[in-house]
């Protein structure tokens, strides 16, 4: 078995030299970011600190001999002029990466993120365009190449390579003019070999890595954890079977490495000690999360918990403003220290969140959301947390997941919504005068519509404005066969308890008194025409009659006296005038 996985291996290693994969990593990127905010910063020893720690700095501090991840006060005893600025504000630093990864999506769409500052970018199609073009341009390597290219395989990888560092050259000067940020590349034909090669010359740099000079980076790695993937855990493991190095990686027994780490990690690590990796570059969307952390040295009082969590959660709502989306879920994270072991661990609980606390805006909440929030959050926490114990916490996290995008397109409820009050107001007819007629209404009220269904009610003198609730759909065959049976009585226009119906409208604009009828549809002026005549007491009022000719700039009393009574009742299948029925 193990045979053929070192045939497998050297036949990945020796032919997947197709594609070409450029590692972008900004130097120093949060001080960049601070020194871009304030240029007198350039030239003076920056350091950008969280805590305690100062999480990077300048070159100009670095000559000092301070390096990042260090404890501020051994930094300041290092250089004593050095400048701080507080990072716990992720804000800028999060933007200027967006920045940086739009413009190198211009490139490619095959931008993959990695962390603030790192990219990873497969140029592989723009190069084939490129070498396909009419003037490819020259095949000289722009910045480093990395160990002897005297040996060349027969793939086309050399002028592949070559135009990718080409690419890649373009990108930096790009980034450098557009957004002031330099960065360090490293070009190769895949994603492990990519980002080992860019750290080989700092700062402002790029290097080319052949394959000839792949075995040479490889066994230059100060060590194994070196390698992507492996971690503390991990490194304890390869430790105990006396794996420091990457050459003692390559040359371990398979079987006994499947017996520490598993099968599919033990061969994974066998790969990567020798350079063949075959993951894709896969493009960054949203993030399936958003949150935030704070890491202190001690906390072990709930009202202390309450109090970051709260600031957390107020920062965080800026993060969710700026995405877009409305969140599903809420998690909390907690680092736990024990005293006795002296060891920290992570831990982390969520729970569903209702998508209305953050409507109608994303990002803002009212008093009452935010305390529905933060009683989540508390309960979380206390899930995690024994607090009748005593507790040591070194961290804690909010994050929203589970987002869902917000629907504004036609398919969404909004859409929905907005189209049933746009048929709604033009169906609600109101307020048109008629002469001798109080008003008239298309659509009856709860009681009346279980009385006696969808009909026309005289209206009450009140003069209210109370809006009708809507009935039932009905055909139009419905409509007119309803109204054919029922007609209103002298009570049932007196009663206060019929549905008072207002004046009949199109908009609600103010009263008119004459109607453009050729502007409404076929449809529309016969329904309004069957609903009138169905009542004999009021066509006897509008003085309807079956020889008039129409005239669609008459009022609307002389438009019902027009032809298309006679070829309503035909319609309905009667040869009698209106005053028959």
């Amino acid at each position: 078995m193990e045979d053929d996985f070192d045939q497998t291996l050297d036949s990945n290693y020796g032919s997947s030299h197709d594609k070409v994969i450029v590692h972008l990593d900004a130097d120093c990127f949060y001080a960049q970011v601070e020194m871009l905010k304030n240029p007198e910063l350039r030239t003076l020893p920056l350091g950008v600190q969280q805590k305690n720690l100062l999480v990077t700095c300048n070159y100009v501090a670095r000559q000092f001999g301070v390096k990042k991840c260090m404890l501020v006060s051994d930094a300041k005893r290092l250089c004593p002029s050095l400048i701080l600025v507080k990072g716990e504000d992720l804000y800028d630093y999060r933007q200027m990466s967006t920045k940086m990864t739009l413009l190198l999506q211009k490139f490619s769409p095959l931008v993959e993120k990695l962390g603030l500052d790192e990219n990873f970018v497969d140029v592989t199609q723009l190069v084939a365009e490129t070498l396909k073009s009419d003037f490819a341009g020259s095949r000289n390597v722009e910045g480093h190449i990395y160990g002897d290219i005297t040996s060349r395989c027969d793939c086309g990888c050399y002028e592949r390579l070559c135009v990718g560092s080409q690419i890649a050259s373009e990108m930096r000067k790009q980034l450098k003019e557009e957004l002031g940020v330099t960065c360090c590349a490293g070009v190769a034909y895949n994603k492990l070999l990519a980002k080992l090669v860019c750290s080989t010359h700092k700062p402002n740099q790029q290097t080319t890595l052949f394959p000839a000079g792949v075995s040479d980076l490889m066994l230059n790695l100060n060590n194994v954890r070196s390698l992507p993937g492996i971690g503390h855990r991990t490194s304890e493991i390869l430790q105990s079977l006396g794996i420091s190095s990457i050459e003692q990686l390559q040359n371990i027994n398979l079987e006994l490495l499947e017996h520490a780490l598993g099968r599919t990690l033990a061969e994974r690590l066998k790969k990567l000690s020798v350079g063949a990796d075959d993951m894709v570059v896969k493009p960054t969307g949203k993030p399936q999360s958003i949150g935030l952390e704070d890491g202190f040295r001690k906390i072990s009082l709930e009202s202390e918990v309450k109090d970051k969590c709260e600031v957390l959660l107020q920062r965080l709502m800026i993060l969710l403003a700026e995405d877009g989306r409305i969140p599903g879920a809420i998690r909390v994270t907690v680092r736990k220290y024990d005293n006795s072991s002296r060891y920290s661990h992570r831990e982390s609980r969520q729970c569903n969140i209702p998508s209305s606390l953050f409507l109608p805006k994303v990002g803002t909440l009212s008093s009452n959301a935010h305390n529905k929030l933060l009683t989540s959050i508390m309960k979380l926490f206390h899930k995690i947390i024994d607090i009748s114990k005593p507790f040591h916490l070194t961290l804690l996290g909010v994050a929203f997941t589970k987002f869902q995008e917000r629907n504004t397109g036609k398919g969404s409820i909004t859409s929905f919504l907005v189209k049933d009050i746009s048929v709604q107001s033009v169906m609600n007819f109101q307020n048109i005068s008629l002469h001798g007629v109080e008003a008239m209404e298309c659509s009856s009220s709860k009681n009346a519509g279980k009385q006696s269904g969808s009909t026309l009610n005289y209206a009450d003198k009140s003069g209210s404005e109370s809006e009708p609730e809507p009935s039932p759909k009905k055909t139009r065959a419905d409509f007119w066969r309803g109204s054919r049976k029922r007609s209103l009585t002298e009570s049932d226009k007196d009663s206060p308890n019929k549905h008072r119906s207002s004046e009949l409208r199109l908009s609600t604009g103010e009263p008119i008194n004459e109607v453009d009828f050729s502007k409404l549809s076929d449809g529309i002026q016969e329904e309004l025409m069957e609903s009138c005549m169905s009542l004999p007491s009021l066509t006897d009022k509008l003085g309807i009659s079956d020889n008039s000719t129409p005239n669609t700039s008459m009022s609307i009393e002389d438009n019902f006296q027009t032809n298309a009574s006679q070829k309503l009742w035909k319609r309905l299948g009667s040869n009698q005038g209106p005053q028959d029925q």
